[in-house]
């Protein structure tokens, strides 16, 4: 008997060419039939219906056309083609919420607080965040020339050259005087456990003796990067996910294997922004007793998708498992519960978030000036510390 791939099989199944006789001719009468013939040729049909097969399996299912394709690769990667800059839309123009070290924007002379007015001579009024980066954004070598708002309100323009911008997966990192460590973890690829055993070496030199992991609003990223990074705090042979494809069947077993190389006392922070690889390594040592966990209930995603590229450049992200925590149990559209539950209202979280991912060396006056508000306490990260500590309990904000 010849062996045939799965993916092959359907060849032989007479309801595959009838839908596929269907499909022929309703692309056919859509091309010579639709009112609007610029909307109705071969190549925008076919990313149209590719995207409405897909999209309709599930919310994590998706088809991403050339373009889209290599963009989203990029961002697995967590690297684009720009000059190194976070923006934000605020009245008075376009705000530079962050410059990145060692990036085109920063060697350019642009600096945290200044104004973005034009992009090439076009004005930014009026503009959406996602026009403006692309704007800014393109391929690497060219030039870009903004028109700069600096604080003494003199305007300069800046030529700035487009590069690769390599983002670490590492946000911010700290060690405070009771030898508690901070890590902000923002997202998982393919260079973030890397990252995170550097980023904890230095902690650990600097003399980290516990460590609050951050893992809000962290949405996920690649599963091996989740089994990499918990292979950092877990004891070997410890079993971290199963993953199960259909019909229930147990596809793989993923077990830590190294010895545990960091700090016993460990807190993990949460909130309903850290999905799918957070939610992996959060479950993981929550279970196995290795983490407690701060902050509010996650998103609950607990499905693998696996991205499959095709012939013309285009891709698929199909869902193809689901995950299970190593206790059996899933949180596919549940979430993970909190150990401790610190709430914190919609309008404080959207300005914590603009605290965690802004300049870290700003003082409070330059902070107030630039986004309009005094920096508030993060009771979810103070309760972490607590908790590692020992001291006075934090209610939610």
């Amino acid at each position: 008997m010849i062996a045939v791939a799965p993916e092959l099989r359907s060849l032989f199944d007479p309801a595959y060419w009838g839908a596929m006789s269907r499909i022929e001719e309703s692309l056919r009468l859509t091309h010579s039939k639709y009112v609007d013939e610029n909307e109705s040729g071969f190549g925008k049909l076919a990313d149209r219906a590719i995207g409405g097969m897909v999209t309709g399996l599930d919310r994590h299912s998706s088809y991403y056309p050339p373009v889209q394709y290599k963009a989203f690769q990029d961002d697995t990667h967590r690297r684009y083609l720009g000059v190194g800059v976070m923006i934000r839309n605020v009245e008075k123009g376009v705000l530079l919420t962050k410059v990145f070290p060692g990036g085109p924007a920063e060697k350019a002379g642009l600096k945290v607080g200044e104004f973005i007015l034009e992009v090439d001579g076009e004005t930014v009024e009026g503009l959406k965040l996602d026009e403006i980066s692309s704007k800014v954004k393109g391929e690497k070598g060219t030039f870009v020339d903004l028109l700069i708002l600096a604080y003494d309100e003199k305007k300069r323009t800046v030529r700035v050259p487009r590069d690769e911008i390599e983002i670490s997966s590492v946000e911010n990192m700290s060690v405070d005087e009771k030898g508690t460590g901070y890590l902000h973890l923002i997202q998982f690829t393919e260079r973030t456990a890397r990252e995170v055993q550097d980023a904890l070496i230095v902690l650990r030199d600097q003399g980290m003796k516990r460590l609050v992991l951050d893992l809000r609003d962290n949405s996920g990223g690649l599963l091996s990067a989740a089994i990499e990074v918990s292979d950092l705090f877990l004891e070997k042979d410890r079993l971290i996910v199963s993953v199960k494809g259909r019909e229930g069947v147990n596809l793989r077993d993923f077990r830590s294997t190294s010895r545990k190389l960091f700090p016993e006392p460990l807190v993990v922070l949460l909130n309903e922004g850290s999905a799918s690889a957070s939610e992996i390594v959060a479950g993981a040592f929550s279970v196995l007793g290795r983490a407690r966990l701060v902050g509010e209930k996650s998103y609950g995603k607990g499905s693998v998708q696996t991205i499959f590229p095709l012939s013309d450049g285009s891709g698929l992200r199909l869902t193809t498992a689901m995950y299970f925590l190593p206790d059996g149990s899933t949180i596919h559209e549940q979430g993970i519960g909190p150990d401790v539950l610190v709430p914190c209202s919609d309008a404080n979280e959207s300005k914590l978030r603009m605290q965690r991912y802004g300049d870290p060396s700003l003082t409070s006056k330059e902070f107030e000036e630039l986004f309009g508000f005094s920096k508030i306490s993060d009771l979810q990260k103070s309760k972490a510390f607590d908790l590692l500590t020992g001291d006075s309990n934090v209610t939610g904000q």
